[in-house]
């Protein structure tokens, strides 16, 4: 049979129904339409592999770090400077690789207790990257405390302030106190009172409020 033949027997065939019609005059246009989507899907399977191996690349190199230079930092086998050096030469998609925040958090708090409060806030700096809203919330919070301790007070209000702007926000009558705290500490008595009245009216019951009474107490005098 002719290719001219099959092409009519196919033209006749399709034409027998409005679809097939449509389809047999639109046949170049679905035919590359075809084309994109088994090109489109053959690209994200690609990607999707490359990502399951840098994820996998990823949790190789903390494993490493974290049996190396963290594991001999803990038995003090190393100087916090080494440690802060090889945490440092990772790259930063491992830094901020899921798998490395509860390391990052554990030796940041290590350090913190031992009074090396510049290298904890090196540590948790470099996690900028977080798109995370629950992990980057516990480095914020981990980081205000840090920074307040290193006297840095307008800084710490910087990082605690867009999670009190935050419509939903894990702790807020936490969040709230620390920023009033931190207000009160700058001498600003007016924004300080603001967040203490804002943990007692909301979360009277919590904790926090009680703080919170006891500073606008010290306020009122």
């Amino acid at each position: 049979m002719s290719e001219a033949t099959q092409t009519q027997t196919l033209e006749q065939t399709l034409n027998k129904t409005d679809l097939g019609h449509t389809i047999y005059e639109h046949r170049k246009s679905l035919f590359i339409l075809l084309i994109a989507i088994l090109v489109g899907a053959t690209g994200f399977v690609f990607w999707k592999q490359s990502q399951q191996s840098a994820a996998l690349n990823n949790s190789v190199k903390v494993f490493e770090f974290q049996t190396g230079p963290w594991a001999e930092a803990k038995a003090g086998k190393i100087e916090t400077a080494a440690l802060i050096k090889a945490f440092g030469n990772l790259d930063e998609s491992v830094r901020t690789a899921p798998v490395m925040l509860p390391v990052a958090l554990e030796m940041s708090k290590f350090l913190y207790e031992k009074g090396n409060y510049a290298e904890a806030d090196s540590v948790l700096s470099s996690l900028s990257g977080l798109t995370h809203p629950v992990a980057s919330f516990f480095v914020a919070m981990q980081r205000s405390a840090i920074l307040e301790k290193l006297g840095k007070v307008d800084e710490a209000i910087a990082v605690l302030e867009p999670l009190a702007q935050k419509k939903e926000v894990l702790m807020p009558a936490k969040v709230s106190l620390d920023l009033g705290r931190l207000y009160l500490a700058k001498g600003e008595k007016g924004k300080a009172q603001t967040q203490f009245d804002y943990v007692m009216n909301t979360f009277p019951n919590d904790d926090q409020a009680k703080l919170a009474k006891l500073y606008l107490s010290q306020i009122a005098q």
